[in-house]
Protein backbone atom coordinates (compact mmCIF):
# COMPACT_ATOMS: atom_id res chain seq x y z
CA UNK A 1 0.00 0.00 0.00
CA UNK A 2 1.05 3.59 0.06
CA UNK A 3 2.22 5.95 1.75
CA UNK A 4 3.59 6.45 -0.44
CA UNK A 5 5.01 2.40 -0.48
CA UNK A 6 4.75 0.77 2.65
CA UNK A 7 5.89 -2.68 2.43
CA UNK A 8 5.48 -4.92 5.24
CA UNK A 9 6.79 -8.25 7.57
CA UNK A 10 3.91 -9.93 8.72
CA UNK A 11 4.98 -12.56 11.46
CA UNK A 12 6.56 21.24 30.46
CA UNK A 13 8.02 23.64 28.22
CA UNK A 14 8.04 27.70 29.31
CA UNK A 15 6.50 29.88 26.27
CA UNK A 16 8.44 32.82 25.20
CA UNK A 17 6.10 36.07 24.14
CA UNK A 18 5.86 35.58 20.12
CA UNK A 19 6.09 38.33 17.83
CA UNK A 20 4.21 38.70 14.13
CA UNK A 21 6.09 37.75 11.28
CA UNK A 22 5.52 40.31 9.08
CA UNK A 23 3.70 39.85 5.89
CA UNK A 24 3.13 41.77 2.87
CA UNK A 25 -0.48 43.37 2.47
CA UNK A 26 -2.96 41.62 -0.26
CA UNK A 27 -2.35 44.52 -2.62
CA UNK A 28 0.98 43.91 -2.65
CA UNK A 29 0.40 39.93 -3.18
CA UNK A 30 -1.33 36.98 -3.45
CA UNK A 31 -2.79 35.41 -0.06
CA UNK A 32 -0.28 32.18 -1.63
CA UNK A 33 2.99 34.17 -1.62
CA UNK A 34 2.38 35.54 2.22
CA UNK A 35 1.51 32.12 3.33
CA UNK A 36 4.71 31.06 1.26
CA UNK A 37 6.72 33.40 2.68
CA UNK A 38 5.22 32.68 6.24
CA UNK A 39 6.47 28.93 5.29
CA UNK A 40 9.86 30.11 4.19
CA UNK A 41 10.48 31.87 7.54
CA UNK A 42 9.83 28.67 9.72
CA UNK A 43 11.58 26.16 8.13
CA UNK A 44 14.78 28.65 7.67
CA UNK A 45 14.03 28.39 11.81
CA UNK A 46 13.77 25.32 12.19
CA UNK A 47 17.13 24.42 9.66
CA UNK A 48 18.98 27.19 12.15
CA UNK A 49 17.75 26.09 15.44
CA UNK A 50 16.23 29.82 16.10
CA UNK A 51 13.65 28.63 18.34
CA UNK A 52 12.17 32.35 19.08
CA UNK A 53 11.81 32.72 15.37
CA UNK A 54 10.14 29.78 15.06
CA UNK A 55 7.55 30.49 17.82
CA UNK A 56 6.98 34.00 16.38
CA UNK A 57 5.94 32.20 13.09
CA UNK A 58 2.64 30.78 15.44
CA UNK A 59 1.87 34.03 16.71
CA UNK A 60 -1.97 33.66 17.89
CA UNK A 61 -1.76 29.97 18.01
CA UNK A 62 -3.61 27.67 20.89
CA UNK A 63 -1.30 27.37 23.69
CA UNK A 64 -0.99 23.92 23.69
CA UNK A 65 -0.14 23.79 20.02
CA UNK A 66 2.77 25.91 20.57
CA UNK A 67 3.54 23.61 23.48
CA UNK A 68 3.64 20.51 21.11
CA UNK A 69 5.88 22.48 18.20
CA UNK A 70 8.47 23.59 20.54
CA UNK A 71 8.67 20.01 22.01
CA UNK A 72 9.16 18.86 18.11
CA UNK A 73 11.53 21.69 16.84
CA UNK A 74 13.52 20.56 19.96
CA UNK A 75 13.46 16.87 19.06
CA UNK A 76 14.25 17.34 15.34
CA UNK A 77 17.11 19.32 16.19
CA UNK A 78 18.61 16.78 18.17
CA UNK A 79 18.80 14.65 15.11
CA UNK A 80 21.62 15.10 12.18
CA UNK A 81 19.50 17.44 9.93
CA UNK A 82 20.89 18.06 6.64
CA UNK A 83 17.68 20.02 5.01
CA UNK A 84 14.08 21.01 6.20
CA UNK A 85 11.73 23.10 4.12
CA UNK A 86 7.91 23.97 3.88
CA UNK A 87 5.89 24.56 0.39
CA UNK A 88 2.65 25.20 0.40
CA UNK A 89 0.99 22.58 -2.52
CA UNK A 90 -2.58 24.14 -3.99
CA UNK A 91 -2.95 22.13 -7.01
CA UNK A 92 -4.28 18.94 -4.77
CA UNK A 93 -7.05 20.21 -2.49
CA UNK A 94 -6.49 24.31 -2.83
CA UNK A 95 -7.67 26.10 0.15
CA UNK A 96 -9.75 23.83 3.06
CA UNK A 97 -11.14 26.58 5.04
CA UNK A 98 -15.03 26.53 5.73
CA UNK A 99 -16.80 29.48 6.83
CA UNK A 100 -16.83 27.84 10.29
CA UNK A 101 -13.05 28.12 10.45
CA UNK A 102 -12.91 32.11 10.00
CA UNK A 103 -15.50 31.80 12.70
CA UNK A 104 -13.73 30.21 15.19
CA UNK A 105 -9.87 32.10 14.43
CA UNK A 106 -11.82 35.34 13.93
CA UNK A 107 -9.77 36.15 10.97
CA UNK A 108 -8.79 35.80 7.62
CA UNK A 109 -7.69 31.96 7.55
CA UNK A 110 -6.82 29.26 5.12
CA UNK A 111 -6.14 25.50 5.87
CA UNK A 112 -3.44 24.11 3.27
CA UNK A 113 -1.69 20.96 2.09
CA UNK A 114 2.19 22.06 2.99
CA UNK A 115 4.76 19.72 1.52
CA UNK A 116 7.45 19.08 4.45
CA UNK A 117 10.92 17.67 3.42
CA UNK A 118 13.24 16.35 5.39
CA UNK A 119 16.85 15.31 4.74
CA UNK A 120 19.27 13.72 7.42
CA UNK A 121 23.01 14.25 6.61
CA UNK A 122 24.90 11.50 5.10
CA UNK A 123 21.65 9.11 5.32
CA UNK A 124 19.09 10.20 2.52
CA UNK A 125 19.94 10.45 -0.90
CA UNK A 126 17.25 12.67 -1.38
CA UNK A 127 14.34 14.46 0.96
CA UNK A 128 11.65 12.49 2.37
CA UNK A 129 8.16 14.42 0.94
CA UNK A 130 5.07 14.39 3.47
CA UNK A 131 1.92 16.10 4.08
CA UNK A 132 0.96 18.41 6.43
CA UNK A 133 -2.26 20.51 6.55
CA UNK A 134 -1.83 23.53 8.59
CA UNK A 135 -4.53 26.10 9.68
CA UNK A 136 -3.08 29.80 8.68
CA UNK A 137 -4.60 33.13 10.18
CA UNK A 138 -3.88 36.97 8.93
CA UNK A 139 -4.80 38.87 11.86
CA UNK A 140 -3.64 42.65 11.61
CA UNK A 141 -1.32 42.01 8.74
CA UNK A 142 0.92 38.99 10.33
CA UNK A 143 0.81 35.60 9.17
CA UNK A 144 0.94 32.81 11.86
CA UNK A 145 0.55 29.04 11.66
CA UNK A 146 -2.28 27.94 14.64
CA UNK A 147 -3.36 24.48 13.75
CA UNK A 148 -2.31 21.38 12.02
CA UNK A 149 -5.37 18.91 12.68
CA UNK A 150 -8.65 20.77 11.62
CA UNK A 151 -8.74 18.68 8.43
CA UNK A 152 -8.68 14.97 10.82
CA UNK A 153 -12.23 15.19 10.15
CA UNK A 154 -11.71 14.70 6.28
CA UNK A 155 -9.17 12.05 7.38
CA UNK A 156 -6.07 14.23 5.96
CA UNK A 157 -3.70 13.94 8.62
CA UNK A 158 -0.43 16.09 9.19
CA UNK A 159 2.48 13.51 9.38
CA UNK A 160 3.79 12.52 12.37
CA UNK A 161 7.48 11.14 12.94
CA UNK A 162 8.61 9.24 16.12
CA UNK A 163 9.70 12.51 17.10
CA UNK A 164 6.58 14.09 17.38
CA UNK A 165 5.81 11.09 20.58
CA UNK A 166 8.97 12.06 22.86
CA UNK A 167 12.50 12.45 22.86
CA UNK A 168 15.09 10.76 20.28
CA UNK A 169 18.40 9.60 20.21
CA UNK A 170 20.27 8.23 17.54
CA UNK A 171 22.85 5.00 17.02
CA UNK A 172 25.10 5.22 13.72
CA UNK A 173 28.13 3.05 12.05
CA UNK A 174 28.85 2.34 8.99
CA UNK A 175 26.07 3.83 7.08
CA UNK A 176 23.31 2.66 9.12
CA UNK A 177 21.50 5.31 11.51
CA UNK A 178 18.99 4.20 13.98
CA UNK A 179 16.73 6.60 15.68
CA UNK A 180 14.66 5.24 18.75
CA UNK A 181 13.19 6.82 22.09
CA UNK A 182 15.40 6.99 25.59
CA UNK A 183 13.18 3.77 26.58
CA UNK A 184 14.55 1.72 23.27
CA UNK A 185 17.98 2.94 23.41
CA UNK A 186 19.27 -0.27 25.21
CA UNK A 187 17.99 -2.18 21.89
CA UNK A 188 20.06 0.26 19.53
CA UNK A 189 23.09 -1.60 19.70
CA UNK A 190 21.55 -4.70 19.03
CA UNK A 191 19.41 -3.61 15.56
CA UNK A 192 22.42 -1.86 14.85
CA UNK A 193 24.87 -5.23 14.81
CA UNK A 194 21.29 -6.80 13.01
CA UNK A 195 21.48 -4.37 10.61
CA UNK A 196 24.87 -4.25 9.80
CA UNK A 197 24.86 -8.22 9.15
CA UNK A 198 21.41 -8.13 6.87
CA UNK A 199 22.72 -5.14 5.12
CA UNK A 200 25.96 -7.40 3.46
CA UNK A 201 23.80 -10.04 2.76
CA UNK A 202 20.35 -8.28 0.99
CA UNK A 203 23.58 -6.42 -0.96
CA UNK A 204 24.67 -10.09 -2.25
CA UNK A 205 21.34 -11.34 -2.63
CA UNK A 206 20.41 -8.40 -4.92
CA UNK A 207 21.47 -8.85 -8.66
CA UNK A 208 21.38 -4.56 -9.06
CA UNK A 209 23.71 -2.39 -7.43
CA UNK A 210 22.69 -1.01 -4.30
CA UNK A 211 24.79 0.91 -1.68
CA UNK A 212 22.20 3.91 0.01
CA UNK A 213 22.78 4.16 3.46
CA UNK A 214 19.33 2.80 5.73
CA UNK A 215 17.44 4.65 8.62
CA UNK A 216 15.74 2.82 11.17
CA UNK A 217 13.00 3.91 13.41
CA UNK A 218 12.00 2.31 16.38
CA UNK A 219 8.32 3.67 17.78
CA UNK A 220 7.78 2.72 21.55
CA UNK A 221 4.31 1.44 20.58
CA UNK A 222 1.98 0.03 18.14
CA UNK A 223 -0.24 3.28 18.37
CA UNK A 224 2.29 5.56 17.53
CA UNK A 225 3.47 2.97 14.92
CA UNK A 226 0.30 3.33 12.86
CA UNK A 227 0.08 6.92 13.72
CA UNK A 228 3.49 7.40 11.79
CA UNK A 229 2.50 5.18 9.50
CA UNK A 230 -1.10 6.32 8.56
CA UNK A 231 -2.94 2.97 8.89
CA UNK A 232 -6.10 2.23 9.40
CA UNK A 233 -5.66 -1.55 9.19
CA UNK A 234 -4.01 -4.34 12.77
CA UNK A 235 -0.61 -3.88 13.08
CA UNK A 236 -0.25 -6.26 15.99
CA UNK A 237 1.13 -9.45 13.93
CA UNK A 238 3.47 -7.52 11.79
CA UNK A 239 6.96 -6.81 12.92
CA UNK A 240 8.99 -4.64 10.33
CA UNK A 241 8.13 -1.96 7.36
CA UNK A 242 9.49 -0.54 4.79
CA UNK A 243 8.39 3.19 4.09
CA UNK A 244 9.16 5.55 1.67
CA UNK A 245 7.71 9.08 0.05
CA UNK A 246 6.63 9.69 -2.91
CA UNK A 247 7.97 13.05 -5.27
CA UNK A 248 6.24 13.78 -8.44
CA UNK A 249 9.10 16.01 -8.76
CA UNK A 250 10.63 14.62 -11.64
CA UNK A 251 7.83 12.37 -12.97
CA UNK A 252 7.32 9.30 -10.06
CA UNK A 253 10.12 8.59 -7.80
CA UNK A 254 10.37 7.07 -4.09
CA UNK A 255 12.35 9.24 -1.68
CA UNK A 256 13.00 9.39 1.89
CA UNK A 257 13.27 5.05 2.56
CA UNK A 258 12.58 4.46 6.03
CA UNK A 259 12.76 1.09 7.90
CA UNK A 260 10.09 0.57 10.91
CA UNK A 261 10.19 -2.04 13.48
CA UNK A 262 7.85 -3.31 15.46
CA UNK A 263 10.12 -3.55 18.18
CA UNK A 264 7.74 -5.56 20.88
CA UNK A 265 7.40 -8.28 17.89
CA UNK A 266 11.04 -7.31 16.81
CA UNK A 267 12.41 -8.62 19.79
CA UNK A 268 10.82 -11.28 20.22
CA UNK A 269 13.06 -13.35 17.38
CA UNK A 270 16.52 -14.53 18.05
CA UNK A 271 19.51 -13.25 16.39
CA UNK A 272 19.22 -15.35 12.99
CA UNK A 273 15.20 -14.37 12.22
CA UNK A 274 15.55 -10.89 13.35
CA UNK A 275 18.34 -11.05 10.36
CA UNK A 276 16.20 -12.57 8.00
CA UNK A 277 13.16 -9.76 8.50
CA UNK A 278 15.92 -7.00 8.03
CA UNK A 279 17.35 -9.11 5.00
CA UNK A 280 13.42 -8.74 3.40
CA UNK A 281 13.31 -4.96 4.27
CA UNK A 282 16.37 -3.90 2.83
CA UNK A 283 15.64 -5.58 -0.26
CA UNK A 284 13.06 -3.36 -0.69
CA UNK A 285 15.19 -0.55 -0.21
CA UNK A 286 17.23 -1.84 -2.62
CA UNK A 287 14.32 -1.52 -5.24
CA UNK A 288 13.56 1.94 -4.65
CA UNK A 289 15.57 3.58 -7.01
CA UNK A 290 14.06 1.90 -9.52
CA UNK A 291 10.19 1.45 -8.47
CA UNK A 292 7.30 2.78 -10.50
CA UNK A 293 3.68 3.27 -10.47
CA UNK A 294 3.04 -0.41 -12.38
CA UNK A 295 4.90 -2.21 -9.42
CA UNK A 296 2.04 -3.85 -7.70
CA UNK A 297 2.38 -5.05 -4.14
CA UNK A 298 2.92 -8.83 -5.05
CA UNK A 299 5.95 -7.73 -7.35
CA UNK A 300 7.81 -5.94 -4.28
CA UNK A 301 6.54 -8.63 -1.60
CA UNK A 302 7.68 -11.58 -3.70
CA UNK A 303 11.12 -10.17 -4.68
CA UNK A 304 11.94 -9.16 -0.76
CA UNK A 305 10.99 -12.65 -0.09
CA UNK A 306 12.84 -14.64 -3.16
CA UNK A 307 15.99 -12.69 -2.66
CA UNK A 308 15.88 -11.01 0.96
CA UNK A 309 14.93 -14.05 2.26
CA UNK A 310 16.90 -16.35 -0.02
CA UNK A 311 13.34 -18.92 -0.41
CA UNK A 312 12.70 -20.40 -3.33
CA UNK A 313 9.62 -22.39 -2.02
CA UNK A 314 8.07 -22.90 1.11
CA UNK A 315 5.48 -25.20 2.43
CA UNK A 316 2.73 -22.91 1.00
CA UNK A 317 -0.08 -24.21 3.71
CA UNK A 318 -2.25 -21.79 2.70
CA UNK A 319 -2.06 -21.74 -0.74
CA UNK A 320 -2.47 -26.04 -0.41
CA UNK A 321 -5.60 -25.34 1.30
CA UNK A 322 -6.90 -22.74 -1.10
CA UNK A 323 -6.15 -25.74 -3.76
CA UNK A 324 -7.76 -28.49 -2.12
CA UNK A 325 -10.86 -26.55 -1.62
CA UNK A 326 -11.31 -25.07 -5.19
CA UNK A 327 -11.08 -21.72 -3.81
CA UNK A 328 -7.93 -20.80 -5.82
CA UNK A 329 -8.40 -18.21 -8.48
CA UNK A 330 -5.27 -18.37 -10.33
CA UNK A 331 -4.46 -14.62 -9.98
CA UNK A 332 -1.20 -12.64 -8.07
CA UNK A 333 -2.91 -11.31 -5.08
CA UNK A 334 -4.13 -7.58 -5.46
CA UNK A 335 -2.67 -4.79 -3.24
CA UNK A 336 -5.45 -5.17 -0.86
CA UNK A 337 -4.45 -8.54 -0.07
CA UNK A 338 -1.69 -7.26 2.46
CA UNK A 339 -3.67 -5.41 4.60
CA UNK A 340 -7.15 -6.09 4.58
CA UNK A 341 -8.88 -9.85 5.75
CA UNK A 342 -8.12 -12.19 8.42
CA UNK A 343 -3.97 -12.82 9.19
CA UNK A 344 -4.18 -16.21 6.49
CA UNK A 345 -5.64 -14.04 3.69
CA UNK A 346 -2.59 -12.26 4.34
CA UNK A 347 -0.52 -14.85 4.83
CA UNK A 348 -2.06 -16.58 1.37
CA UNK A 349 -0.56 -13.33 -0.17
CA UNK A 350 2.61 -13.31 1.10
CA UNK A 351 2.47 -16.91 -0.22
CA UNK A 352 1.51 -16.55 -3.62
CA UNK A 353 3.80 -13.91 -4.05
CA UNK A 354 6.76 -16.02 -3.48
CA UNK A 355 5.11 -18.63 -5.34
CA UNK A 356 4.91 -16.39 -8.32
CA UNK A 357 8.75 -14.82 -8.33
CA UNK A 358 9.64 -18.66 -7.64
CA UNK A 359 7.81 -19.82 -10.97
CA UNK A 360 9.89 -17.13 -12.94
CA UNK A 361 13.02 -18.18 -11.50
CA UNK A 362 12.27 -21.48 -12.35
CA UNK A 363 11.70 -21.13 -15.98
CA UNK A 364 14.04 -18.25 -16.73
CA UNK A 365 16.70 -18.07 -14.05
CA UNK A 366 17.00 -16.75 -10.78
CA UNK A 367 17.45 -13.65 -11.93
CA UNK A 368 14.05 -13.18 -13.96
CA UNK A 369 12.11 -11.90 -10.46
CA UNK A 370 14.57 -8.93 -10.03
CA UNK A 371 14.69 -8.44 -14.53
CA UNK A 372 10.31 -8.33 -14.20
CA UNK A 373 10.61 -6.37 -10.88
CA UNK A 374 13.21 -3.62 -13.03
CA UNK A 375 11.26 -3.70 -16.29
CA UNK A 376 8.24 -2.77 -14.64
CA UNK A 377 9.39 -0.05 -12.87
CA UNK A 378 10.99 1.45 -16.38
CA UNK A 379 7.32 1.74 -17.67
CA UNK A 380 6.16 5.91 -18.63
CA UNK A 381 4.76 6.28 -14.67
CA UNK A 382 2.25 8.97 -16.85
CA UNK A 383 0.87 6.61 -19.72
CA UNK A 384 -2.92 4.98 -20.65
CA UNK A 385 -3.39 1.62 -19.08
CA UNK A 386 -4.17 -0.39 -16.38
CA UNK A 387 -0.97 -2.15 -14.32
CA UNK A 388 -2.32 -5.50 -15.96
CA UNK A 389 -1.56 -3.93 -19.28
CA UNK A 390 2.28 -2.38 -18.57
CA UNK A 391 3.04 -5.50 -16.89
CA UNK A 392 2.36 -7.41 -20.24
CA UNK A 393 4.46 -4.82 -21.64
CA UNK A 394 7.26 -5.67 -19.39
CA UNK A 395 6.92 -8.80 -19.53
CA UNK A 396 6.86 -9.54 -22.95
CA UNK A 397 10.16 -7.28 -23.34
CA UNK A 398 12.12 -9.06 -20.91
CA UNK A 399 10.49 -12.57 -21.61
CA UNK A 400 9.34 -12.62 -24.71
CA UNK A 401 5.97 -14.13 -22.66
CA UNK A 402 2.86 -11.52 -21.99
CA UNK A 403 1.95 -11.53 -17.80
CA UNK A 404 -1.10 -12.97 -18.83
CA UNK A 405 0.20 -16.06 -19.87
CA UNK A 406 3.04 -16.55 -17.54
CA UNK A 407 -0.02 -15.59 -14.79
CA UNK A 408 -2.00 -18.96 -16.42
CA UNK A 409 1.02 -21.08 -16.31
CA UNK A 410 1.98 -20.33 -12.67
CA UNK A 411 -1.67 -21.26 -12.08
CA UNK A 412 -1.53 -24.10 -13.21
CA UNK A 413 1.62 -25.63 -11.90
CA UNK A 414 0.17 -24.03 -8.06
CA UNK A 415 -2.96 -26.28 -8.98
CA UNK A 416 -0.75 -29.52 -9.96
CA UNK A 417 1.41 -29.00 -7.25
CA UNK A 418 -0.87 -28.52 -4.48
CA UNK A 419 -4.01 -30.39 -5.52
Amino acid sequence: MMRCRLSLFAAGVLLIAAQPVPAQTPSDSTWQQQAQKLLTARAAAVQKGDLPEFTRTMRGAPAPFVKARRQWFDRIRTLPLGSYSLTLAQDQFGDLALPADTRNYKGDVHIVQVKERIAFKGFDRSPAEEDLFLTLRNSGGAWSVVADTDRENLFLMSMRNIWDFGPVQTTSRSGILVITHPAQRSAASTILSDAIAARTTARKRWPYPWRDPIIIMVPSTVSELARVLQTQFDLSSFVAFASSSLTRDKDWSLTGDRVFLHWSNYSRYDTGYRRLILDHEFTHLATRAATGPYVQSFMDEGTAQYYGEAAAGNAAPYTRTRVRSGRFTGRVPEDWFFTAGPPEDIYLAYELSLSFITYLGKRFGHNAGARAYQATAAEKPVSPGTWRYHQGLAFRRTFGVGFESLERGWADATRKAYR
